[in-house]
């Protein structure tokens, strides 16, 4: 069965434009709006209307879009059962994660990982809490490494704590003190991640009402780290994000401490294909070895 109609979608759909998600997937615009005509012929009824805001699905196409994810996931699942029949250790791997577990942590899991099982193919996607769980959702990805999602139907793996740090200029008054306390980001300028993304960050002013001033937003983790060596605000990540950066930067744990629980959330444990049971093992091998 072609599935390219439906994958096409709801890349669409995430997108808010044809164009955009024609792009992404190497077609054409034209290509991709003939293909988008061909699935509604198919259906017999609209799937998409075009708004000022972009193209949005039709109440018919919300009804349907449940059913194609489903579909789209059981294709995935067809697909790792004839690789391990065909072989244990053959298949792909669509692994999202955050910049910060992505540099540190995987390297040394795929370099054994592709030394075990040389015929999986791995593919690697960063992104924030939101993105990486919109991909989970529609089946782009096998797993993502994230802080633990507030919630999220799926099956999660808690694998360590990470404290959040206060990045700080040198020249900082908040460098003065041996940890920081929340409220003293209060006003301050602040170099952000992408606002509305459902990061950390976010959650953290929630938590305390901290309402600092937004100067910058980036989605580089390193690049905010330069802004804040640069004095141009402060900013918060997590402690494994910086671990090996050197540049003029003070980094101050909260008071009191504040932690995420950094693990793999995936669609379901029982279902994963062996590729992928396998990959989260030598990730806990790995985690456990550190901690030794």
């Amino acid at each position: 069965m072609d599935t390219n109609k439906y994958a096409a979608l709801l890349s669409i759909i995430r997108l808010g434009s044809l164009s955009a998600a024609a792009e992404k997937m190497g077609y054409s615009p034209s290509g991709m709006t003939r293909m988008m005509d061909s699935l509604e012929n198919e259906m017999g009824f609209p799937l998409l209307h075009r708004t000022s805001q972009g193209v949005q699905l039709t109440e018919e196409g919300k009804r349907l879009l449940p059913s194609i994810r489903e579909l789209l996931l059981a294709e995935k699942k067809t697909r790792a059962v004839r690789c391990d029949i065909l072989s244990l250790t053959a298949g792909e791997l669509f692994i999202g994660s955050y910049s910060s577990t992505a540099a540190v942590w995987l390297p040394p899991v795929l370099h054994r990982y592709c030394d075990l099982y040389p015929d999986v193919a791995v593919h690697l996607r960063e992104g924030s809490n939101r993105e990486l769980l919109e991909a989970l959702q529609d089946g782009e990805l096998s797993c993502a490494i994230l802080s633990e999602p507030r919630s999220y139907k799926g099956d999660w793996i808690p694998l360590m704590e990470d404290r959040l740090l206060v990045w700080l200029p040198a020249d900082s008054k908040l460098a003065e003190k041996e940890a920081v306390h929340p409220k003293d980001l209060d006003g301050l300028d602040f170099v952000s991640p992408p606002l509305h993304a459902e990061t950390d960050v976010e959650a953290i002013f929630e938590k305390h009402d901290i309402h600092p001033t937004f100067r910058l937003t980036t989605s580089s983790n390193y690049t905010a780290w330069r802004m804040v060596a640069a004095g141009l605000g402060v900013s918060i990540n997590n402690e494994l994000v910086s671990e090996n950066w050197k540049e003029d930067v003070v980094t101050r744990p909260f008071v009191p401490e504040e932690k995420i629980t950094l693990g793999i959330a995936l669609p379901s444990l029982r279902d994963a294909s062996p590729a992928l049971k396998k990959f989260i093992a030598e990730m806990k091998a790995h985690l456990a070895g550190e901690k030794e």
